[in-house]
């Protein structure tokens, strides 16, 4: 019977090429390593590896156990991190991810009045910077919830809870609006300078792609990443750009200059179905529709 970190041991081989480079990989000998692949080779009686002074290259026999060693390598990340989630529940610690502006404005605030009626209850909040959400903290399990600044969910892997509809508005800095005075709609605006969001934000928001298809590339100042890249840009140049209202209403030196209906985004709640089964997860869950439905003011 072969041992399981053999079958770690061989991925990282068959996946760097080399034992040396296996070996910084997986934090061991480089000869170890060596010493591992040949073990596996012997207890499955097969010839994975062809080794030549290139390095290490996957036999036939070898591919077709790489498939099947990638699928255990996934169950056995997701026994750990189920154990992880486990370990958690027993600890009433919730990991609560979201992007920095969701969980400036709404996230922490929530987090704060839960654990007021819920004082046992824990939470360790985590800065979602992935736009490429299978590698965000919910996806990859080292997260339980995430607030989602999003017109749509797709999939089925997750379960969730729609908590607001977002106003999104046009916005400039006071110095723009004393020299140009604001657009007051967007046929005001042509001619005028715009920073935008990139093209992967506009992937995932349709407001953000709609304005972005409305505007002349020769008008496009910058293209940023983040709200908060957005606000910072827009307080130091002389143009226009996209904010929630939440936001850029309360941002002193900056002026709202028009709300146009198409401009919105949805903000989502949203758990894994592992973590969904945790009753501090369902309870946070619950409590945030309420928070929401409250009054919690997200236009100004």
């Amino acid at each position: 019977m072969f041992n399981w970190n053999d079958v770690r041991v061989f991925l990282a081989v068959a996946e760097e090429g080399s034992t040396l480079a296996a070996a910084s990989i997986i934090g061991m000998n480089h000869t170890t390593v060596a010493r591992r692949i040949d073990a596996l080779e012997y207890a499955l009686n097969l010839a994975l590896f062809e080794r030549t002074n290139r390095g290490y290259s996957l036999t036939a026999q070898g591919l077709v156990l790489f498939d099947a060693a990638k699928t255990m390598r996934v169950s056995a990340a997701s026994v750990q991190t189920a154990a992880d989630q486990l370990a958690r529940d027993d600890e009433g610690v919730i990991r609560f991810a979201g992007n920095a502006e969701a969980m400036q404005r709404f996230g922490v605030e929530m987090a704060s009045k839960f654990r007021e009626t819920n004082p046992d209850i824990s939470f360790e909040l985590l800065i979602d910077v992935a736009w490429d959400k299978s590698q965000s903290p919910l996806e990859v399990g080292k997260a339980d919830l995430a607030l989602r600044p999003l017109d749509e969910l797709t999939g089925d892997t997750l379960i969730a809870k729609k908590l607001a509809r977002i106003p999104l508005g046009i916005y400039c800095n006071t110095a723009y609006y004393r020299k140009y005075g604001a657009p007051r709609s967007l046929e005001e605006t042509k001619g005028r300078k715009f920073v935008i969001y990139s093209d992967e934000v506009a992937r995932g928001m349709k407001a953000v792609n709609w304005l972005n298809q409305q505007l002349d590339p020769k008008d496009i100042l910058y293209q940023v990443n983040a709200v908060t890249s957005m606000v910072a840009t827009l307080q130091s140049v002389a143009g226009l750009g996209l904010l929630p209202c939440v936001t850029g209403d309360a941002t002193p030196d900056l002026v709202r200059c028009f709300h146009h209906e198409e401009l919105h985004h949805t903000l989502w709640l949203v758990a894994s179905k592992e973590s969904y089964l945790r009753p501090a997860v369902r309870k946070f869950m619950a409590f945030a529709g309420e928070y929401f439905r409250s009054g919690i003011q997200v236009e100004t």
